[in-house]
């Protein structure tokens, strides 16, 4: 043993001794930490938590809060269906969280429960195209879901035979057909629709209606002129909640989730007004609801509190952060890479050295190389994201030059792109490579 050590020891032993200090409380081993202590029920302040998880989902539409305008025009919009007619084309915008999905789901099951008491033939197909984006993906799943009496013809993997399928059975059924093509600007060409709403059924003389959930306010602008001309569509905006609505909301779920008690006014509030800054979002809202009692519950307190809810924002911010990085399309990627390779070298962060970047990264990795004009798009997109934030600048004769002025979290935002199995090819090789 070390001298100096040794008599470090027998020093505290020696004021154990005189009364001084207790040595034994020196030489105490901490308690292992107990599974049993992690799991006792009596501890926690959650009563039903499955109400507050991202896939929990409403039971009815009685259960919806504050959407009954809503609600009614969409009723107006699907009434046709009752007399034997297909509706118009429905489009439905709002930003993420407003339960545009949800909505949908209730109304379509009131609508579906209603046809089938007056003996009316309905089909409803769902298709999330942020899942399944190519055309021929969902020419797949439409030909899958259209119901047939007749034995399934054997299909290859030829696009035009599922065409040729799909329309085959439209022209044989009878009923009504609603199409509800979610995340709609998430699809790889969102106007194939075109071809759809044109096939008229043959037996019902109706043609399919589509339903498109989207959350980008300026899609139908991106269809040609011919869709356009033929899409016929009703429009219903879902609007933000407001803080006075979000906390009718919250208090409804706290009734549910929380034992009595558990959650004050005030991190109510506090829920509804921070969620409410974000587009009024009920799913934040939510979120912020139940990460604000697991805070809790880990600090060993018996209610919720102010500094909960602040953290739990906190925390919801730097995951929500990374989700949105890790959804992005692999060409987004590379031009965030070339982003953060730009900012940490001598070059300016505008255009065309991201440029640049881009396309020795592009290369590196195997995929096609975009053009300037597409790069700056998706950088534009970057910035609706919050994950870049710039600003354009006049040159005079040299042109417009978009000027990157920060990167949201850029350490994280690299961890994050390394982690993606197609950017990862290229972790291993410095930045410079590319900035030459």
């Amino acid at each position: 043993m070390n001298i100096s050590l040794r008599r470090k020891v027998n020093y505290k032993y020696f004021l154990s001794i005189v009364g001084m200090i207790n040595y034994k409380e020196i030489l105490t081993i901490p308690p292992k930490i107990s599974l049993d202590d992690i799991l006792n029920t009596e501890n926690s302040l959650f009563k039903n938590k499955q109400v507050l998880k991202p896939n929990y989902t409403l039971r009815n539409l009685d259960d919806v809060l504050h959407r009954d305008d809503e609600i009614r025009k969409y009723y107006e919009y699907l009434k046709d269906i009752f007399i034997g007619v297909s509706p118009n084309n429905i489009f439905i915008y709002g930003k993420p969280g407003l339960g545009k999905t949800l909505l949908t789901k209730l109304v379509l099951e009131e609508v579906r429960k209603k046809a089938d008491e007056r003996g009316i033939e309905l089909c409803i197909i769902n298709i999330n195209c942020d899942e399944v984006r190519s055309e021929h993906a969902i020419l797949q799943r439409l030909v899958k879901e259209m119901p047939s009496n007749e034995p399934r013809w054997i299909l290859s993997n030829s696009r035009d035979k599922h065409n040729q399928y799909l329309k085959y059975l439209i022209n044989h059924y009878q009923g009504i057909i609603l199409i509800v093509l979610d995340e709609l600007d998430k699809a790889d060409t969102p106007d194939m629709i075109n071809k759809i709403i044109r096939t008229e059924s043959e037996a019902s003389g109706q043609f399919p209606t589509i339903i498109g959930i989207t959350n980008d306010l300026g899609l139908r602008d991106k269809f040609p002129s011919h869709l356009k001309s033929v899409l016929c569509e009703n429009e219903l905006i879902i609007k933000p909640y407001e803080a006075e609505q979000l906390t009718d909301i919250i208090k409804a779920r706290v009734k549910i989730a929380y034992k009595p008690n558990v959650v004050d006014e005030i991190a109510i509030g506090l829920c509804a007004a921070l969620a409410a800054q974000e587009y009024g979002d009920v799913r934040r809202a939510i979120d912020l609801l139940r990460i604000s009692g697991e805070l809790a519950e880990e600090r060993k307190s018996n209610s919720i509190e102010e500094i909960d809810v602040r953290k739990a924002c906190d925390a919801l911010e730097r995951d929500r952060f990374i989700e949105v990085i890790k959804t992005l399309p692999t060409q987004s990627k590379a031009v965030l890479l070339s982003c953060v390779y730009i900012d940490g070298s001598s070059k300016e962060n505008i255009t065309s050295n991201i440029y640049s970047a881009y396309t020795k990264i592009s290369t590196a990795l195997g995929i096609d190389v975009l053009t300037q004009r597409r790069v700056t798009d998706l950088l534009s997109e970057l910035n609706q994201l919050c994950i870049i934030e710039g600003y354009n600048e006049f040159r005079g004769r040299k042109g417009r030059k978009k000027v990157i002025t920060k990167i949201t979290s850029k350490e994280q935002a690299l961890i994050t792109l390394y982690d993606d199995f197609e950017i990862s090819a290229i972790k291993d090789m410095h930045p410079s490579v590319f900035l030459r």
